[in-house]
């Protein structure tokens, strides 16, 4: 089983720029991020040949076995309506194993959380394959990559916790951008 993100993220603030630290990816990761992961067969690293630009991406990637990989950030916000998130991203799930107990999962998770830290909700922009457990909530909200291919998301969060009505937007406090990779073998 083999699964691939590569992601290029950049999150801003509707009216005065970038609101994550290195949103952009031209400093060494350590350098606002924190990398998580769980299992063998993992790769977080930033380069300037995933896309054809010359600025830098980053690669979340787990690969065979149970795990995953994660790169995040949490900021504080002071109300979602204030905030625009925008990436450019190329999700790409698959699994290689015909047993109908294991699965692939990528995203860019947007999770909101209340002032304590509590999980609230999220988004997840993703790709998975059958028979992924992921799906629509009243807290989690799922959009489909269409392709493997470089693809621009973008959104007010206002907006879009709109499609979470099990979260109350006055509650957000917190926002944390996870790019996330995981593979599950369950048999």
């Amino acid at each position: 089983m083999r699964l691939f993100i590569t992601t290029f993220l950049m999150v801003g603030l509707m009216s005065a720029g970038n609101w994550l630290i290195n949103g952009d990816f031209e400093e060494a990761l350590s350098t606002g991020w924190t990398s998580t992961q769980s299992g063998s067969y993992i790769f977080i690293d930033r380069a300037t040949t995933y896309e054809t630009d010359p600025d830098y991406e980053v690669r979340v990637e787990k690969g065979a076995g149970n795990g995953y990989a994660r790169l995040s950030q949490t900021i504080d916000i002071t109300t979602p309506s204030e905030f625009t998130f925008s990436a450019k991203a190329k999700l790409y799930a698959y699994d290689n194993n015909a047993d109908t107990l294991t699965w692939a999962a990528a995203a860019i998770r947007i999770i909101y959380r209340n002032s304590a830290g509590t999980l609230l909700g999220e988004t997840r922009i993703c790709r998975f394959t059958t028979p992924c457990p992921w799906q629509n909530t009243s807290t989690i909200h799922l959009i489909l990559a269409n392709d493997t291919l470089w693809n621009n998301y973008s959104f007010n969060l206002q907006t879009e916790l709109g499609n979470l009505p099990g979260v109350n937007p006055a509650n957000v406090k917190k926002v944390e951008i996870a790019l996330y990779d995981t593979t599950a073998h369950t048999c």
